[in-house]
């Protein structure tokens, strides 16, 4: 072959079309596509890769500029035989490389890693799962026949695929393949993947190699169980997010470029966490216990000091910033990206309280109380989830609201205000967004020990009584004993385990429960609790 040419292969008696290109002397790539696809499907992925990397790519025997098997039948298809081509490119190659496959191509990967482990230093599929390993993720879910049908029902198309002439007659309508994207020629002898290897009892295999596989979130034909079944039987496996359908390489390509990318480098790129209010309290805890799992965390908050302390406990970025100030929270979002990347999650947890009935609540006060609680959410939330969207890798949002979010009461008017309303706003966006991968939760603590009773304001009060009431609001809140750790250790669990609406501290599980229930009851002692 002829360096970032077009060349030819040969593998038995076949001519496998080869096309490579890149940079000269650098790790070799090699990019294997499915059904019914040509290697064409990689072109926007290989314009991204050929900046770093030496690309290979071919056409599969039967499609593109390959030959077919001779003779006609399904046999020349068999994964076996598929694998000679892959080898025998890998040796043109000289090997040995990175493997990438998709679809098909992804079901032939697994089956050279297994059989010429000495080939690959690393294997990223996409959509194909091992048909061995899923045979077995079948067998030990035979007690679970609704999920068992579930992921096998994803694949109903193959049954039609069986039957001889059946796909061939449909391959005929110019309109099926005009939707396909395919030619006649790739779709017919494509047929002879399926006939010759699905049902066949393929027994599951250990894989060696080092294993990434990127999760199409929005794809129809693979599930998560797909991927899942895979996990007894690879030794390093590891697992990144698209939202994107089955086709990505075509439809996605610079994102699909940049998993495999670093799939090949060995990265595994740490979860990004951005807390508002992270000096203290319940984002500087929610700020500890990501660290601890790993995360890289950015710290937000009004006190420089205070930012700048919980982020040196972290090991994270410190930032000062007023949320109440849509400006400064664009300029500082854009910062934080600039510099760290797009977020995973994005915690809107920075908030003030005003004590004191309505009318005993200043315009002043209430503004203020608004601009943060409830602006500030607001200017958080669009300062980053709109690049979170445009990523397309799925994420986050977290905003602190209150039991009094949904506790009708007089002592509170303000704050329980703006707490309902971004109790609802989270369950708007998570209406609007949870079809781009990412979820919404609202959290709603009850009496929490934090700093923020020193700093309440109470409406109407005098100087000195200002700091008694502080004094006696925080002693209460400190003989509460519900430390704003254990209210981190919840949002740790929602981000694994996405809820909408999610009640921590007794109280706030039984409010929530007797507003479904009782809700009149619900209004009655919020009229007992008085400033």
């Amino acid at each position: 072959m002829e360096s970032g040419r077009e060349g030819v292969v040969r593998s038995g008696d076949l001519r496998i079309r080869v096309v490579q290109g890149g940079v000269v002397g650098a790790v070799p790539v090699v990019l294997v596509h499915g059904f019914p696809d040509t290697s064409e499907v990689w072109d926007g992925v290989v314009r991204e890769l050929e900046k770093r990397f030496w690309v290979v790519r071919y056409d599969v025997r039967g499609a593109g500029g390959s030959d077919a098997p001779r003779g006609g039948g399904s046999q020349g298809y068999r994964l076996e035989r598929l694998v000679e081509d892959l080898v025998a490119v890998v040796g043109a190659v000289g090997g040995p490389v990175h493997l990438v496959g998709h679809d098909w191509g992804s079901l032939q990967g697994w089956a050279a890693v297994v059989a010429r482990p000495e080939l690959f230093l690393s294997f990223t599929s996409i959509s194909g799962p091992d048909l061995g390993h899923l045979g077995d993720w079948v067998g030990r879910n035979r007690l679970r026949p609704v999920a068992v049908a579930r992921v096998l029902g994803k694949s109903w198309y193959i049954a039609g695929f069986k039957v001889p002439g059946a796909a061939e007659l449909v391959w005929r309508v110019p309109a099926v393949r005009k939707w396909l994207r395919a030619g006649r020629r790739e779709l017919v002898n494509g047929l002879g993947m399926y006939r010759a290897n699905v049902g066949q009892g393929r027994k599951p295999e250990k894989v060696s190699v080092r294993v990434h596989q990127i999760e199409l979130t929005k794809d129809p034909y693979v599930r998560r169980e797909h991927l899942e079944a895979a996990e007894p039987w690879v030794e390093h496996l590891t697992r990144s997010r698209v939202q994107a359908g089955h086709w990505a390489p075509r439809t996605h390509p610079e994102l699909v470029a940049r998993h495999i990318a670093d799939a090949v480098d060995g990265k595994r790129r740490k979860r990004l966490v951005v807390i508002t209010g992270a000096g203290s309290g319940i984002g500087r805890a929610t700020a500890a216990a990501f660290a601890e799992q790993g995360a890289e965390v950015v710290v937000l908050d009004v006190d420089d000091e205070k930012a700048r302390d919980t982020a040196e406990l972290v090991g994270g970025h410190a930032y000062r910033v007023d949320v109440a100030d849509s400006a400064a929270m664009r300029t500082v979002a854009d910062e934080v990206m600039a510099r760290h990347g797009v977020p995973d999650v994005v915690m809107a947890n920075a908030g003030i309280s005003v004590v004191g009935s309505f009318l005993r609540t200043s315009e002043e006060d209430w503004r203020r109380v608004v601009d943060v609680n409830l602006w500030g959410v607001v200017h958080t939330l669009r300062a980053f989830a709109q690049r979170m969207v445009d990523r397309a890798e799925g994420g986050h949002l977290v905003v602190t609201s209150s039991v009094v979010g949904y506790l009708p009461n007089a002592a509170l008017p303000a704050y329980s205000t703006t707490k309902a309303a971004v109790l609802m706003l989270a369950q708007c966006l998570d209406a609007e967004l949870r079809r781009h991968g990412i979820k919404v939760t609202a959290l709603c603590p009850g009496a929490v020990r934090t700093d923020l009773t020193k700093t309440f304001t109470f409406a109407g009060a005098t100087p000195a009584e200002q700091e008694e009431r502080r004094r006696r609001a925080d002693a209460t809140a400190r003989r509460r004993g519900f430390g704003p750790e254990k209210v981190a250790a919840e949002v740790l669990r929602v981000v694994d385990d996405p809820r909408v609406v999610v009640p921590v501290t007794v109280e706030a599980k039984a409010v929530h429960l007797a507003n479904r229930i009782a809700p009149g009851l619900v209004r009655a002692l919020g009229r007992l609790w008085r400033p």
